[in-house]
């Protein structure tokens, strides 16, 4: 069993941490036998990815899911600190939601933004979800 702690999390590269959560995804499906190939990442971390680092896309519902909280999820995976200021010009760039999370809401999905050095004592935790 690997403990892994905090530390060891603010020690990834942006690339790093979205390798990570990519492969947290991947292992949830084949813990429950779904197809991995529903998770994709890939390109440079920086690239105009329209807001998404890892992408879950499956093609039905499931009950099981526990950390990837439906059957369509978008990721941004970012290492730095996210505050409501970050936060808000992460999802609304010039004022203005991205499409992707739009895409996401239609398909009654969902939209995580994981942060490396973002603490995650409630009243934190509390204030970035109110930012969303």
């Amino acid at each position: 069993m690997l403990d892994i702690t905090g530390d060891h999390i603010n020690k990834l590269s942006d690339e790093d941490l979205r390798t990570l959560v990519a492969r947290l995804c991947e292992a949830e499906l084949r813990h429950l036998n779904l197809p991995l190939s529903a998770v994709t990442a890939g390109g440079h971390q920086n690239a105009a990815d329209g807001g998404l680092d890892v992408r879950v896309e499956l093609p039905n519902e499931s009950p099981d899911l526990d950390f990837i909280p439906k059957s369509n999820t978008g990721f941004q995976v970012k290492q730095q600190d996210m505050p409501r200021k970050a936060i808000d010009s992460e999802m609304r760039p010039n004022g203005k939601i991205r499409p992707s999370i739009c895409e996401l809401g239609s398909k009654s999905g969902a939209y995580v933004i994981v942060s490396g050095l973002g603490s995650t004592a409630d009243s934190a935790l509390k204030n970035r979800k109110n930012a969303m």
